[in-house]
């Protein structure tokens, strides 16, 4: 029977890519909310600058104007931030895929070698098996060599 003797690092390698994984859909998954954050920030303040526009037709008070614009420059400081977020995370996803690839190609050559060896070994069974089906031949040759020479 085969045994990989690095078979317990390739258990291990194979958990840690797993792992990478996880932790790099979790990072993309944020990414795409963040993303999705941002877009509803920047409807939401370009429908506010269109109601403030329509406003600015009929008679808008000073202080409802400034309380608008304040509220309109506050959605544009979270867009800001939520950019800030996005730029970070787009940078953290990058170095996640690196981590992800480099415990892949680890686990690669680890299976890589366990199929070298597991292969080496199915030669040398069947060269065993076959060594054994030669000797056996050749004995069975021997004994009725030996029974027909008695016989005569």
């Amino acid at each position: 029977m085969f045994n990989f003797r690095l078979q317990p690092v390739l258990d291990y390698r194979k958990q840690l890519e797993e792992k990478r994984m996880l932790e790099f859909a979790d990072t993309k998954r944020c990414l795409e909310c963040e993303k999705e954050t941002l877009k509803k920030l920047r409807r939401e303040r370009a429908d506010l600058v269109s109601q403030l526009e329509k406003m600015g037709e009929s008679k808008l008070s000073a202080a409802d104007a400034s309380i608008y614009l304040s509220y309109i420059s506050r959605m544009k400081d979270d867009e800001n931030h939520r950019e800030e977020i996005i730029s970070r995370t787009k940078k953290e996803l990058k170095e996640k895929r690196t981590e992800l690839v480099d415990a892949s190609k680890k686990k690669r050559i680890l299976e890589i070698l366990k199929e070298k060896g597991l292969k080496e070994y199915r030669v040398s069974l069947i060269s065993r098996e076959q060594k054994e089906l030669d000797e056996a031949g050749i004995f069975r040759a021997g004994f009725r060599g030996q029974g027909s020479g008695v016989r005569g």
